[in-house]
C-alpha cells in the first residue's frame, strides 16, 4: 500500500473519528459558542503555545550538545519543521525528519543524533509522572478509555526508560537483545536493522555525557508542560469558561501524551476525542462548551504549526518536499556511512 493511500485512508478515519464526536452535540450552539470568543485571550494562548515549542527546542538544543553545537534558531527551526511533518502525515516522521535537518544543516550523520531525538522524547514522557500523580488530587472518572490511555504511555515510559539504562550500562548486551527482536525479519533487513541499532545503542551514550545538565533538562521539561496548560487556559477564558488550573494541567498534558499513539493527517478527530473523553466525561463539563474549545484550539494551533513550519523549512533551505523523500530512508541509507565515520 502507498504511502498516499495509507495518508488517505487515515484522514478519512479522522474525518469518521470527528463524526462521531459531533455526534449529538447542538451544532449551532458550538458556532455561537466560537463566534463569542474573545480574541485578546486567543492572542495570549498563541505567544504561549509557540513560547512552549521554544522551550522544547531549546531542551534539545541542550541535548545535542554533546554531539553537535547549533544555534539557538536552528534548534527552533528543525524543531518546526519536524512537528509539521508530524502534523501533516499520520507517522511520526518528523522525529527522524530533525536528524534529517542536522544533517543538512551540519553534515552530522543521521544514525549518530537519531539517540539525541530518543533522549528528547523520554523528557517529554517526564511529564506522564505529573498525571499519576494528579489522579488522586482530582475528581477525575478515568473509565476504560482514559486509563487505557494513560496505561499506554506508562508502558511506553517503562521501556524506554529501561532501554536507555541497559544502552547506557550493558551496550553491548543491549545490541544483542534488539538484534535478537529483529532476528525474525529477511535477512537483509535483519542485517541492515542490526548495523543501525548497533549504532544507536553505541550513540546512547550522550544520555551519559548529559547527566550533569539533567536538573535543567527537566527544568526545560516543566517549563514546557506548564507553558502548554497556561496557553490551554487561555483558550478556556476565551470562552469565558473558569477551570481550575491544576484540571487543564492535568488535561492537556495527557491529550499531549496522547499524540504518542498514531494519529489522523493534523490530527483530525484525534484532539477533539480525548478531549472530549478528558474535560466532558473525565471532569463533566459540558460536551458542546468542550467540542467548541477543541475544535477552535485545532484550528488555531494547526495554522500556527503550519505557518512556522513553512517559514522554518525556508530559513532553513529545506524543500519540504524533499524532507518527506528523505525522511524514511535517510536512516536506513546512513548506517553504513555513519559506521564508516567511526572506524567500524
Amino acid at each position: 500500500m502507498s504511502r498516499g493511500v495509507k495518508i488517505a485512508l487515515a484522514a478519512a478515519a479522522g474525518v469518521v473519528l470527528l463524526g462521531i464526536v459531533l455526534y449529538g452535540v447542538d451544532v449551532a450552539h458550538v458556532r455561537e459558542l466560537i463566534a463569542n470568543v474573545n480574541p485578546s485571550w486567543l492572542a495570549l494562548a498563541a505567544v504561549l503555545y509557540v513560547s512552549a515549542y521554544f522551550v522544547r527546542s531549546l531542551r534539545w538544543r541542550l541535548v545535542l550538545k554533546p554531539v553537535q553545537e547549533v544555534r539557538v534558531s536552528e534548534s527552533f527551526f528543525m524543531l518546526m519543521a519536524g512537528y509539521f511533518l508530524n502534523y501533516v502525515i499520520p507517522i511520526r516522521a518528523g522525529e527522524v525528519a530533525k536528524s534529517f535537518f542536522l544533517k543538512r544543516l551540519r553534515g552530522v550523520p543521521i544514525a549518530t543524533s537519531l539517540p539525541t531525538i530518543f533522549v528528547d522524547k523520554l523528557l517529554e514522557l517526564l511529564s506522564i509522572v505529573l498525571v499519576v500523580l494528579l489522579i488522586p488530587v482530582l475528581s477525575v472518572e478515568l473509565g476504560r478509555y482514559l486509563g487505557t490511555l494513560i496505561f499506554t504511555v506508562l508502558a511506553v515510559f517503562g521501556i524506554a526508560l529501561v532501554l536507555l539504562v541497559m544502552a547506557i550500562w550493558r551496550e553491548g548486551a543491549t545490541t544483542r537483545v534488539l538484534a535478537a527482536a529483529v532476528s525474525w525479519l529477511p535477512a537483509r533487513v535483519s542485517a541492515r536493522l542490526t548495523e543501525w541499532l548497533g549504532l544507536f545503542v553505541s550513540g546512547m551514550g550522550v544520555a551519559r555525557e548529559n547527566a550533569r545538565a539533567l536538573a535543567p533538562l527537566v527544568g526545560y521539561t516543566a517549563l514546557a508542560v506548564v507553558l502548554d496548560a497556561l496557553y490551554f487556559s487561555c483558550v478556556f477564558r476565551a470562552f469565558s469558561m473558569d477551570v481550575p488550573f491544576v484540571m487543564v494541567l492535568f488535561g492537556y498534558t495527557l491529550i499531549s501524551l496522547s499524540y504518542i499513539l498514531p494519529t489522523p493527517p493534523a490530527q483530525i478527530g484525534h484532539n477533539e476525542a480525548v478531549m472530549v473523553l478528558i474535560f466532558a466525561v473525565g471532569f463533566g463539563l459540558g460536551r458542546a462548551e468542550v467540542t467548541a474549545v477543541m475544535i477552535l484550539a485545532h484550528l488555531m494551533t494547526g495554522l500556527l504549526v503550519t505557518g512556522i513550519g513553512l517559514w522554518s523549512f525556508g530559513a532553513m533551505s529545506i524543500k519540504v518536499s524533499e524532507s518527506f523523500r528523505h525522511v524514511s530512508g535517510a536512516a536506513g541509507s546512513e548506517t553504513s556511512d555513519a559506521a564508516a565515520g567511526r572506524g567500524e
